[in-house]
């Protein structure tokens, strides 16, 4: 039977989560990777103007969490990512976790991402979750009016259909890691949906 999970309010401490092989290789990364992997991101709107990704996985058009598709990175990256994931969505005890979108952000010092809201679509059945690999103290993720600073160490659910947005007051650049996670056991558990073959 599918477990249900509601989105947070705000944000979700998830827990410890050892990303420490992970952050190793993304602080090796260089800038002309930075800039060649964010020049063919999907999701290149307006709020992300000083934010660059490395984008693994995505939702083509943010509709169906269940249509995604993988980017040349992800191959090479997923010995690194799927640990990390597994890990920080444990605590849901989802039966069949999949995970349709999955990036690395990139803010950069002493800038902001706008307010904004994901939108309707996708979000709506999946949950976000930010790992951070590289931060500081004066690092926030936005929810309204509330800052929550999202410290190294841990997994955290943020929840993306409230306005939220980012800042980064610190003297260097932040980077997460950002993914989102759904139970496909409870796209079958659904009434009326079809049997699984």
């Amino acid at each position: 039977m599918a477990v249900i999970v509601t989105k947070p309010t705000t944000v979700r401490d998830l827990g410890p989560v050892d990303a420490s092989a992970l952050r190793d290789r993304v602080v090796a990364v260089g800038e002309r990777a930075w800039a060649g992997e964010d020049a063919l991101k999907e999701n290149d709107f307006e709020v992300f103007h000083h934010t660059r990704h490395i984008v693994f996985r995505f939702t083509p058009g943010n509709r169906d969490p269940e249509d995604s598709y993988d980017n040349p990175a992800w191959h090479v990256w997923r010995p690194l990512l799927q640990p990390v994931m597994d890990a920080a969505v444990a605590p849901y005890g989802f039966v069949d976790p999949a995970f349709p979108k999955a990036m690395l952000a990139r803010l950069e010092a002493g800038q902001i991402i706008d307010l904004h809201r994901d939108g309707a679509g996708s979000n709506l059945r999946t949950h976000k979750i930010h790992v951070p690999l590289v931060t500081n103290p004066g690092a926030f993720f936005l929810c309204g009016p509330n800052r929550h600073h999202l410290a190294s160490g841990h997994a955290w659910e943020v929840n993306n259909i409230a306005p939220h947005g980012g800042v980064n007051e610190g003297d260097a650049d932040r980077i997460h890691f950002i993914f989102e996670v759904f139970d496909r056991a409870a796209t079958r558990d659904a009434p009326g949906a079809a049997p699984a073959t």
